[in-house]
């Protein structure tokens, strides 16, 4: 599927505000988001993995959720319809491939205005239209099994029907069409019937709470409170009914939880989905909550590249208790327990932690979080895709031993491509990026009363208009992230005084900002937005300058997987050694760096895409032999240079099997 012109980007289009989330009339917003027509991707890094996206990654989903021996997907929503015979296939969650699948091509038609697209979106709204039972329900995984409805908080029907009424709310604002959107508020209105006052059976559901953000934005796309009502609901009830357990925070109430717990998801979407009830009402306390647990996930619980799921399986103690603890998976794990080779970090969560952290920016207008988004997307979430936009890696570790890794649950010595076996469930992280990817233009700028606030940076025209609707088109210029020189040239203005906010990253120690060539006279500060406020003429120009010298990281004493180790960061990415790199017979365990090593940048076009690399040179310490041991007498250390190239860890896993680390240890 070729990209076909852009929307035209003025007029009626760009006043509208309507972002991946609608904002524009929340009164607790400090942010609010920009049409995501207004935004078009022009050069650079994020323009061709967006330009992927429509011309591979949309596609190819379709052919695998279309076809019954891989996906089965659509089938199961045909059989549920009536339009042809079968039992359902896969997993409980098999039909938000196909939600995802249309909220990503909303987002495409949007920019792009295939008619060929908009004909297919109908096609399968069609479909779902038949399949949805008469009372609203809609979830193929009981119906198609004759099953009974809410037996069980894991058979996830809230989730897939959160997935389809946010799918519903996107593709009513880019289409303007209705037809998505009213089998959405008769799922909805369903669930209000249901859940707002629910039988104490279902006191403990959902167990993976889209469905609260998804209910959010269907208040917000239609006005009718009962979907406001039903999302704070959800997010009071949680925790304050006994039988509830931590693997989906379910057992503390939410505004006195002190740390984060259990499923990395499901934490992520039920904070994602909080912010928005606080950005509809402007709840206190549970603001206060939330960034309390924003600060306990990224001192204590966070990995490097943004990952938040630690662990494969564990436990979660309250007050060190052994006894009568929660089992957990795919969670986040205790504080500064953050092992490398069995890190789970399914590439969902991270995901969820970019929702979560748009929803606190606009709540707060806070860089903390704009820079962790761009921390994750870079890394913890870009690593879930491989470079040709047609595999994926459902978990993110940060060691890898090769052919000897010893696989865990959901990991894979390669990418894979989801409905073939074994990974035949592996669909929520494939479809996750999807809509990801395609929505991404969505998160790079805000409006305030102040003016356009800058976020994040790529080759990108915006042309839509401030909070008080008068048009502005901007043009942003860069190389970012293999350069750190972005420019921004006013295209058109309004006569009024306005700022441009820019984001200097947390890492960025003196940037540099330039209006028409001369030094702006005001502190630029890492970690803030600087302010640029004046009467804007067409034909001005502003220069940012970030410094990407190549830096070493190291991690809190408490962390001991990485004691005495550094990873290498420069700008947002984080790099790691791959053994491609490294000459024949040498393992990735042994190499080491000196504290002082000094590491030359080098762009290298043909390589993984064009990717920036770094040169250096480290110390090779020679294993020897451990065959039948598992501990030796210590011997001096017998050390050699060797010249050594990382690569952007999201780019690993492109060239076969491998050996690879992020963090290495100091010689």
């Amino acid at each position: 599927m070729k990209a076909k012109k852009p929307h035209s980007l003025s007029g009626q289009t760009s006043r509208r505000d309507f972002g991946i989330i609608n904002t524009s009339a929340s009164p607790y917003a400090h942010l609010r988001s920009v049409d995501l027509r207004a935004v078009r991707w022009t050069h650079g890094f994020w323009a061709d993995r967006w330009r992927q996206c429509v011309e591979v990654t949309l596609p190819h989903h379709w052919r695998l959720l279309s076809d019954p021996q891989h996906g089965h997907a659509l089938t199961n929503l045909r059989i549920a319809a009536g339009l042809e015979e079968g039992e359902f296939a896969g997993t409980h969650w098999q039909d938000e491939w196909v939600y995802k699948w249309l909220e990503a091509a909303a987002a495409i038609y949007g920019a792009t205005g295939d008619e060929a697209l908009n004909r297919q979106m109908d096609e399968v709204i069609a479909i779902i239209a038949q399949a949805q039972q008469p009372d609203g329900y809609l979830a193929t995984q009981i119906t198609g099994r004759g099953w009974k409805r809410f037996q069980d908080p894991h058979h996830h029907e809230l989730f897939v029907m959160g997935h389809l009424i946010t799918a519903a709310c996107l593709h009513h604002r880019l289409t303007g069409k209705t037809n998505f959107l009213r089998l959405a508020r008769r799922c909805a209105d369903y669930l209000c019937g249901v859940f707002l006052e629910p039988p104490p059976e279902l006191a403990h559901f959902p167990l993976n709470p889209s469905i609260i953000m998804a209910l959010v934005e269907l208040y917000r796309t239609t006005r009718e409170h009962r979907y406001l009502d039903l999302a704070r609901a959800f997010v009071d009830r949680r925790g304050t009914v006994p039988g509830g357990t931590d693997l989906n925070q379910d057992r503390v109430p939410l505004r006195r939880e002190t740390e984060v717990v259990g499923h990395a998801v499901f934490f992520t979407y039920l904070y994602a989905g909080a912010a928005d009830v606080c950005l509809e009402t402007g709840d206190a306390s549970l603001r206060e909550a939330l960034e309390r647990l924003w600060r306990d996930l990224t001192t204590r619980k966070m990995y490097l590249t943004g990952g938040v799921c630690a662990l494969h399986r564990g436990f979660s103690l309250r007050d060190g208790q052994v006894w009568g603890a929660d089992e957990v998976h795919e969670a986040a794990g205790p504080a500064y327990h953050l092992p490398n080779a069995t890190a789970y970090n399914e590439t969902c969560a991270q995901i969820g932690s970019v929702m979560w952290n748009w929803r606190m920016l606009a709540l707060t207008g806070e860089a903390r979080y704009a820079d962790l988004m761009e921390q994750t997307l870079y890394n913890g979430v870009l690593s879930g895709i491989g470079l040709n936009g047609a595999r994926w890696f459902y978990t993110n570790v940060l060691r890898w031993y090769g052919s000897e890794h010893q696989l865990l649950s959901n990991d894979a010595r390669e990418r894979f491509q989801p409905g073939e076996p074994p990974e035949r469930k592996h669909i929520c992280c494939p479809s996750n990026l999807l809509r990801t990817l395609a929505e991404l233009h969505g998160y790079l700028y805000s409006v305030s009363p102040e003016g356009l606030w800058v976020h994040h940076y790529g080759g990108n025209v915006f042309d839509g208009t401030l909070l008080d609707g008068t048009p502005l088109r901007l043009r942003q210029e860069t190389n970012y992230p293999w350069e750190g020189e972005v420019n921004f040239t006013i295209e058109s203005a309004p006569e009024q005084a306005f700022a441009l906010l820019l984001r200097i990253p947390s890492w960025a120690a003196g940037a540099q900002v330039a209006v028409n060539g001369q030094s702006v006279p005001i502190a630029v500060q890492p970690g803030t937005y600087v302010r640029l406020r004046r009467a804007w003429s067409a034909g001005d120009e502003i220069r940012l300058r970030l410094p990407l010298e190549p830096r070493l990281v190291e991690a809190h004493p408490k962390v001991e997987e990485l004691r005495n180790q550094v990873a290498v960061m420069r700008g947002p990415l984080v790099y790691c050694l791959e053994s491609v790199d490294l000459p024949e017979g040498v393992r990735v365990s042994e190499v080491r760096l000196p504290q002082s090593v000094k590491f030359t940048p080098r762009h290298e076009e043909g390589l993984l895409g064009g990717v920036t690399v770094l040169r250096g040179e480290a110390q090779r310490v020679p294993e020897g032999d451990w065959k039948g041991q598992l501990y030796r007498p210590l011997k001096p250390e017998r050390s050699e240079p060797i010249r050594i190239t990382l690569i952007p860890y999201y780019a690993w896993a492109n060239r076969g099997l491998s050996q690879m680390t992020v963090w290495i240890p100091l010689g």
